[in-house]
């Protein structure tokens, strides 16, 4: 077996970083709770939303929260990448379950009418959880020491990345109304969530547009390095039929 490790031409040092390392990302299981709770939390808001996006994994914010879960640092991104993340720090074993029923949590101190949170308290987490234009998330924990910005010593420190991020400034995290009554062009509502259409095994998305956050998103978006969904794909099952079908028929006549 050590014979098999060393053939890669790495140092054992090395080797042995490297398995450190991966002991410390999340699992696949972890992943999948986190994007599921997410999006658990989102179709249940109360009251509903009119154009909640469903959320799907990424994987480059989940390189980007991994890089800044490593700093342990308590605090938002201030160089390149995602500038919105939610942090949650432990000192016991991570429950990535909890970690994101504590941010849901938040909403208690929250008011949706007056887009406003009670004094000293904090609901950043809360409307990113439920910020209804994000539609993709990535997470990454460490092992930190101490995390600088507590005094917190020798936690397991998560870190989501978010895109596009929320931006709460005088703006609801999400439009109420019956819900999806406005999901955008080129998806379909699935309990309560504006998701992509799957046809064919091809994914057609629609990157969201909700008026009410449009001039807060544009600034955002600029602020990110994570590159926006390409548009340009037929946006249903229909579209791409309409979109095949004279090709089809003109090759049928040459035959």
């Amino acid at each position: 077996a050590a014979c098999t490790m060393l053939s890669s031409g790495l140092p054992p040092v090395l080797l042995v970083l490297s398995v450190l390392e991966l002991s410390w990302s999340l699992s696949d299981e972890e992943k999948k709770i986190i994007l599921d709770e997410h999006n658990r939390y989102r179709s249940q808001v109360s009251p509903p939303a009119m154009a909640m996006m469903k959320m799907t994994w990424d994987s480059d914010l989940e390189v980007a929260a991994q890089k800044h879960a490593k700093k342990c640092i308590w605090g938002q991104n201030g160089g390149p990448g995602p500038k919105r993340v939610n942090l949650f720090a432990t000192a016991s074993t991570l429950d990535v379950k909890l970690a994101i029923e504590e941010w849901n949590g938040e909403r208690k101190f929250y008011n949706l009418t007056t887009s406003e949170c009670v004094p000293r308290q904090m609901c950043d987490n809360y409307t990113q959880v439920v910020w209804a234009e994000t539609t993709r998330i990535g997470c990454g924990d460490s092992s930190c020491e101490k995390i600088n910005g507590t005094e917190t010593e020798n936690a397991q420190l998560l870190v989501c990345s978010y895109y596009p991020p929320s931006n709460t400034k005088d703006k609801k995290p999400y439009m109420e109304g019956p819900s999806c009554k406005i999901c955008p062009m080129g998806t379909v509502c699935v309990k309560s969530l504006c998701g992509e259409i799957f046809c064919s095994n091809l994914i057609f998305s629609s990157f969201p547009s909700v008026s009410a956050l449009d001039t807060e998103l544009e600034t955002n978006l600029d602020q990110t390095s994570v590159d926006p969904p390409k548009a340009g794909a037929p946006s249903t099952c229909l579209g791409l039929s309409l979109f095949l079908l004279p090709s089809a028929i003109l090759v049928g006549l040459l035959l």
